[in-house]
């Protein structure tokens, strides 16, 4: 099937956006070369951009697993007269070979600093988006990495942003527009505090509620419009525990979550194995303030994996029309296989799977009208899918510039605007047709 995919605007653009926070730079003042390495979190997602010193634009992107302590430009230059006909393995040793030249590994933080705000005067640090929705009004909202919650308006200015230690997580917009709930992620693994949610005035993203609950949550926008929330963790001895991968389902006519049923012969820090449970909403909320489901409330439905001997993670999911689950996850194992991860519309009633499709890289996000199912992926894949039978419609690789972006959020609007918020914190205005 033929498609249509264009980015119409880009909030957040600024120089050096691919890199995140700067942590070392390199410069090759006879090629008009930079590289500068950086991350996009507090200790994940490494990078190094290649850029060019004249036009600042990224010629090349390199995403590591490790982090960066050493970079030097090679010193022997390879020609060819058309790199795009190139054979593999075709570059000899001797056309590699140059002096040897030392590479110190000294904290380069303050000086890749210094140097990306010298040449780039529009950048700032921004880190991964999380959430992203629209108003009626055209406003954008978007919670980030060391941003509780910041808004844009329809000219493509910033109005005002929250700065917080951590940042903020999922969006809930109250009914009237006037106010946010936003879940705040915390360092859970360094102390002990409670997660918090937090009401934020849209005027002006000034805290005017809070909520802290019993232990860690999901905050999701009910089909109703009401702020609804969700266990997203487990119990361990007493301590409440964030869960490796959640089931988050937005707008939905029932708060859907994992329930761990404990198995004899366990070790004690195993949560057990996952069934899909849910909590109706309580007639007549209306407070505008999200409850935890009590307990008496709850209702396991099915196992969460619906091939035995299989475990599954969970992953953002939506509630259909028809009540049915469509949701991402993947296999859990220790290497992981073609095919682990997948999408899947599931019965409401027993989690017999209506379709499902899989791929091999792991969901960031997911949405859907009432027609397509939206999932992005972490190798920087967006791909539509049929709601009804769960074919393929459309797939695109996101690209700004020749460089490839990781989708991380991903909302689509009443309009049919897709919103994508991207790991080096930009939010692109997308727009896509069949």
């Amino acid at each position: 099937m033929s498609y249509s995919f264009s980015v119409g605007r880009i909030l957040g653009d600024r120089s050096f956006a691919e890199i995140g926070h700067p942590t070392l730079a390199v410069a090759d003042g006879r090629r008009g070369l930079l590289a500068v390495a950086g991350t996009h979190g507090f200790s994940d997602h490494p990078a190094v951009g290649v850029y060019d010193t004249a036009t600042l634009s990224c010629r090349a992107l390199i995403r590591s697993r490790d982090v960066v302590q050493a970079m030097a430009f090679h010193p022997a230059v390879v020609r060819r007269s058309d790199w795009s006909l190139v054979p593999s393995r075709s570059i000899t040793p001797d056309e590699l070979a140059g002096p040897r030249v030392p590479a110190p590994r000294p904290d380069g933080r303050a000086a890749a600093y210094r140097l990306v705000t010298e040449l780039g005067p529009d950048w700032e640090p921004r880190l991964t988006v999380q959430a992203v929705e629209e108003l009626s009004d055209g406003r954008i909202l978007a919670t980030l990495g060391g941003m509780r919650l910041e808004c844009w308006l329809p000219s493509g200015e910033r109005a005002w942003a929250v700065p917080d230690e951590e940042g903020g997580r999922e969006i809930a917009v109250a009914r009237d527009e006037r106010s946010a709930w936003v879940s705040l992620v915390r360092p859970e693994r360094h102390d002990r505090r409670p997660q918090s949610v937090v009401r934020l005035s849209l005027a002006d993203g000034a805290q005017v509620d809070q909520v802290a609950p019993s232990g860690y949550v999901s905050l999701s926008s009910a089909a109703d419009g009401e702020p609804a929330l969700a266990p997203a963790g487990y119990w361990i001895q007493g301590v409440p525990v964030d869960g490796r991968a959640p089931l988050r389902v937005r707008n939905a006519s029932r708060t859907w979550f994992l329930s761990y049923v404990k198995q004899e012969g366990t070790r004690r820090s195993h949560p057990g194995v996952p069934w899909v449970a849910t909590a109706e909403l309580k007639a007549g909320r209306g407070s505008g303030r999200p409850v935890e489901p009590a307990q008496k409330d709850v209702r396991r439905l099915f196992p969460y994996s619906w091939v035995p001997g299989e475990e599954h993670l969970g992953g953002p999911g939506v509630e259909a029309a028809d009540g049915s689950l469509v949701h991402a996850g993947r296999v859990f194992r220790q290497r992981r296989q073609p095919g682990d991860s997948f999408v899947v519309r599931r019965e409401a009633s027993d989690g017999s799977p209506r379709w499902v499709f899989r791929t091999d890289r792991s969901a960031t996000a997911l949405t859907a009208d009432a027609s397509t199912v939206f999932t992005a992926y972490d190798g920087g894949e967006i791909v539509a899918l049929s709601l009804d039978d769960g074919t393929v419609l459309w797939r695109y690789h996101l690209t700004l510039g020749d460089v490839s972006v990781i989708p991380t959020a991903l909302t689509v609007t009443p309009s049919g605007r897709l919103l994508i918020g991207t790991r080096d914190g930009r939010i692109l205005i997308c727009s896509a047709t069949t």
